[in-house]
């Protein structure tokens, strides 16, 4: 029972600190950017060395990859607890916009946007990093796009994609704006004009799909 105690409290140790270097990860790479986000960097936000690093990911490239996982973890706890449902097509909407807000329209989306482009434009990752990428972001918008119909109502032909990225385009605008402007000047950092910005392009694509039910 001792040993079987102690190996848990150690699988709980080792899942804490890779958990603290991902998120130290993510947050260096919002503030800095991904080349300027460097090993050192990360460590001492953890509060750790270089080596803790290499010994839970191997190396920094292992280290991303976990970070996009961690992203991917994250998006399928907000879908498992999202509610797409609605009496009306703009209601259905509404809520799905909700949902692709909560993940792409925060800044921890361009990190994992960050990472993707620069680790699949670089010769030197590995194959398999490089295929788990692709694996992750085609789980990550599968998530969506299995709601388009039932959205949209059986009898509603949609173009596949199409409400995905309609209402995606809107919260990534949002966040990369918000990411690159001052926010003195930014407009866009209103909550109340991101959700007028939604309302109105929501009307627009209940609209076009016909309204009602």
């Amino acid at each position: 029972m001792a040993r079987a105690s102690a190996a848990k409290d150690g699988s709980t140790k080792d899942d804490s600190t890779r958990e603290k270097v991902v998120d130290a990860a993510i947050a260096c790479i919002v503030d800095k950017g991904f080349y300027r986000a460097s090993s050192n960097e990360i460590a001492r936000r953890a509060g750790v060395s270089w080596g803790v690093i290499q010994h839970y990911f191997g190396n920094r490239e292992s280290l991303m990859v976990a970070a996009l996982r961690a992203g991917a973890t994250r998006l399928a706890r907000i879908v498992e607890g999202a509610d797409v449902r609605g009496a009306t097509v703009e209601e259905r909407l509404l809520r799905y916009w909700e949902m692709l807000d909560a993940y792409y329209g925060r800044p921890e989306y361009l990190v994992h946007l960050e990472i993707t482009l620069n680790l699949l434009r670089d010769p030197a990752v590995s194959r398999e990093a490089a295929q788990t990428i692709v694996d992750t972001n085609k789980r990550l918008q599968q998530h969506f796009l299995d709601h388009e119909h039932a959205i949209a109502g059986a009898d509603r032909a949609v173009v596949p994609g199409y409400l995905f990225h309609a209402l995606r385009g809107l919260a990534m605008s949002h966040v990369a704006y918000e990411g690159t402007v001052p926010a003195e000047v930014s407009a866009g950092r209103d909550p109340g004009r991101r959700a007028e910005h939604a309302r109105l392009l929501i009307a627009a694509i209940g609209a076009q799909l016909g309204g009602g039910g």
